[in-house]
């Protein structure tokens, strides 16, 4: 029981490091701060019976957690030129638009799949966080090999996805749902990830189009 606590005392305190570090990182990894925060009062949420609600409240935690995320981003993109922001658009208000489209489908997979399969919010943060690594910047990251880079992206995606695994975990598990074998686990998750990632880049030509965007 000490080494749990000593373990989630130490999860809390190094959320407090994206705080130290905003003159020279910026903003956008406070994401893993709020992550910190959520799981270390996650009983007290849980209290709540407001995450206790299906797969709709599970969606609505997850856009509210990627929508933290894209205004921090925003944040940090509107010091540079716009033909040097890294954002789904340069416009922050266009960004803020497609956002819808880029996110809902990494949360809906994932909110299903938890419905039915054991895995844990632990599972979601990490598989979430490599895949982001290669998905950030459609493989730039990735590419860089720069491994300070991998472990930024690393945190901020995980922090994201995991956010609402965390809070609606209690209703999550009482669900009857099948147990896989670690290999299938990773297999699955990242085919989750895969598959959401070409959904969202058919969404966001669809909203694209049906905004008026080029």
């Amino acid at each position: 029981m000490r080494d749990v606590r000593a373990r989630e005392f130490l999860l809390f305190v190094s959320g407090l490091l994206p705080l130290l570090t905003i003159p020279w990182l910026g903003f956008t990894w406070l994401i893993y701060t709020l992550f910190a925060f959520f799981y270390r009062f996650r009983e007290r949420f849980w209290a709540t019976g407001w995450f206790d609600g299906g797969l709709g409240r599970y969606v609505l935690t997850g856009l509210t957690s990627a929508y933290l995320l894209e205004i921090l981003a925003v944040i940090d993109n509107l010091k540079r030129e716009p033909s040097e922001r890294i954002l789904l658009n340069p416009s922050p208000p266009v960004d803020i638009y497609l956002a819808l489209a880029y996110y809902t489908p990494f949360i809906l997979y994932w909110g299903l799949v938890l419905r039915k399969y054991d895995y844990s919010p632990r599972d979601v943060f990490i598989l979430g966080g490599v895949s982001g690594i290669f998905m950030e910047q459609t493989g730039a990251v990735f590419l860089s090999l720069n491994i300070l880079a991998w472990f930024y992206v690393f945190l901020v995606y995980g922090s994201y996805k995991a956010i609402p695994a965390f809070l609606h975990w209690q209703s999550l598990r009482k669900n009857r749902r099948k147990n896989l074998s670690t290999e299938n686990k990773i297999l699955l998750g990242m085919g989750v990830e895969a598959l959401a990632f070409v959904s969202a880049a058919l969404l966001l030509k669809v909203f694209a189009l049906i905004g008026g965007i080029k």
